[in-house]
């Protein structure tokens, strides 16, 4: 977390069938997290999975404006690359 950075967090209990619990048990472990936070990471990559183009792309956009690059230097960069790429 970020120094600094406040987030409201809510608290769900929810009830699964034992097999599933034991499931997520042994997946939370495998990627080094307990239950609760493995859930978390499930739900957030749900939620990301719904966002709309612009939002996927915002960070993008604002990184191309923030770089003071032109629309036709990154055109020129993007063929550059291409090509690179077929010669491979």
């Amino acid at each position: 977390m970020q120094s600094g950075l406040v987030v409201e967090t809510m608290t769900l209990t929810i009830q699964v069938p034992k097999n599933i619990g034991v499931i997520l048990e042994e997946w939370a472990k495998g990627n080094g997290k307990n239950v609760a936070e493995y859930v978390e990471c499930l739900i957030e990559q749900d939620i990301d999975k719904r966002k709309t183009l612009d939002e996927i792309l915002a960070p993008i956009r604002r990184n191309f404006a923030e770089s003071g690059m032109t629309e036709d230097e990154l055109d020129e960069l993007i063929e550059t690359e291409r090509q690179a790429m077929h010669k491979i």
